[in-house]
């Protein structure tokens, strides 16, 4: 995600108004794009940040770790939703009042410091009560406002740039001034329509939710076969020699890898080989790489757990209509094969995309392709791709190693149940991630007037007795760069972004 520091430093001389002077004194503050962004902000009813938070808006504590108490660091404000995974634990026994800063379900966080993430506003709709630390502030918005609409407008660009104009230090040391945070103009939209971008935000928190819940009954149906994956190993054991493969280092021999594949072997399963054709990517050389090039092309940085991610990279479409056998497919597995070992699956709305080299292509015959990938994330496949990695400055695997993965199989009815709950997971991730575009694109077509309001007070209004029409209207307008743009559209499918909701709304 892009942090609202990344065009700092390429504006050092700009010339400004008197009048238009703020907190800061830097040149960088001072772009034209932000100084005319705030005056763009200011034609429109709006008011300070702070007069629309109920607690002062500050640094949290720095607190001591160790402890068993959720603490969220930067790492968690990342998406404009904020999550809680992966979580670091705080020791509160000397905090007094802990009540005063815990983090409450519709909180907004802001991050104070550091490059490359200062800047950034998400949403917690966690019910934790998590504390933070000194790197970021806590908002605890006032009732007649709307949290989603607010931390969409923040995560604009027009509310990045008058967040930008507050960041003081030099590279690598940078933190938002304070008082600055808390005179952001924020404008004020009509009730109805903040509350149809905050909603967008809402829904993308319960298809997340709801994704949890899939994954979590996946596992809690697999996790039935008390495969030995908390096994710790034995500092020193003894081989039997027909055990011994092509490798003779330790590494492959350790008691909880061969004991995990013991367990496995006692019930029905497959190799990977038996079950997949297995291929690696395509060796794109460096000099055909293109930021966000015509199609995409999934490195090995770009495999997520839950999707892919970070998508900055592609090639020509000349490249990929060439290169054919290295073209994605829907449901074609990929995994990494340095670093950690992550699998995910390619949906059909996700296509073109081409494959890159020391990235594994598994084309799954006798398995669906989301249980095959949960598999191979889950310690029991993790495991066994550590068993047989080879490291030097990070872990490396191969095909070979790939294919002798054992899959632990259940009944075909069972298999196809799971399946099916992971395939909406992933695609309600996804949705998930679309709908929270919408909502700042949302934000950004009506400041610049390419959206008017009395269009999502009408589609709001609709929605409220069930009536999808203005919705689906709005909806399909967007494009990746914007309402009515020249980019694919955000939403390929508003049947299933509907029906997706709809299953989520009945758990």
């Amino acid at each position: 995600m892009m942090s609202v520091d990344k065009l700092r430093e390429k504006h050092h001389i700009n010339r400004v108004a008197p009048k238009e002077i703020g907190l800061l004194l830097s040149a960088q503050s001072y772009r034209p794009e932000i100084t005319q962004a705030i005056q763009k902000i200011k034609t429109f009813k709006w008011e300070y940040l702070q007069n629309l938070v109920i607690n002062l808006i500050g640094p949290g504590i720095h607190p001591e770790y160790g402890g068993q108490y959720p603490c969220l660091k930067t790492k968690n404000v990342d998406e404009l939703i904020a999550d809680l995974e992966p979580a670091d634990y705080a020791d509160i026994r000397k905090i007094k009042n802990v009540d005063k800063i815990q983090v409450k379900h519709g909180d907004l966080l802001i991050n104070l410091t550091g490059a490359g993430s200062i800047g950034r506003v998400s949403v917690y709709y966690g019910v934790n009560l998590p504390i933070t630390n000194q790197h970021i502030a806590r908002m605890q918005i006032k009732e007649g406002c709307d949290e989603g609409y607010i931390a969409s407008y923040l995560r604009s660009w027009w509310g990045e740039r008058a967040l930008e104009q507050g960041i003081a230090g030099s590279t690598g040391q940078i933190n938002m001034v304070n008082e600055h945070v808390r005179s952001i103009p924020v404008i004020l939209m009509n009730s109805s329509t903040q509350q149809y971008i905050g909603d967008k935000v809402r829904q993308a928190e319960r298809l997340r939710s709801w994704a949890k819940k899939l994954r979590a009954k996946v596992d809690s149906e697999i996790d039935k076969l008390e495969l030995p994956t908390k096994t710790q190993p034995a500092i020193v054991n003894r081989v039997n020699v027909n055990l011994l493969d092509e490798r003779l280092d330790p590494r492959p021999y350790r008691t909880h890898y061969v004991g995990l594949v013991d367990g496995i072997k006692t019930i029905k399963n497959d190799q990977v080989f038996s079950i997949t054709e297995l291929a690696s990517g395509c060796p794109v050389s460096s000099d055909d790489f293109l930021q966000n090039g015509e199609v995409p092309l999934i490195r090995i940085r770009n495999i997520g757990f839950d999707q892919f991610i970070d998508i900055d990279t592609g090639v020509t479409k000349e490249i990929h209509d060439n290169e054919k056998k290295y073209q994605a497919v829907e449901g074609m597995v990929v995994v990494g094969m340095d670093g950690i070992f992550r699998a995910q699956f390619f949906l059909h709305d996700e296509l073109p995309m081409l494959v890159n080299q020391r990235v594994a292509m598994l084309t799954a015959k006798k398995i669906r392709a989301e249980l095959l990938t949960h598999w191979l994330n889950r310690p029991e496949g993790q495991m066994q791709l550590n068993q047989w990695a080879v490291k030097t400055t990070v872990e490396h695997t191969s095909l070979s190693d790939i294919g002798r993965v054992r899959i632990p199989r259940l009944a075909e009815e069972i298999e196809n149940t799971l399946a099916d709950m992971l395939l909406n997971a992933r695609k309600s991730y996804r949705y998930a991630r679309f709908l929270t575009t919408a909502a700042k694109l949302l934000v950004e077509a009506i400041i610049e007037g390419r959206l008017d309001e009395t269009t999502i007070v009408a589609a709001q209004e609709q929605l409220q007795s069930d009536t999808t029409t203005l919705d689906r209207a709005i909806l399909s307008r967007l494009k990746t760069d914007g309402i009515d743009g020249k980019g694919q559209p955000l939403f390929s499918d508003l049947d299933e972004l509907y029906r997706l909701l709809a299953l989520a709304k009945e758990e």
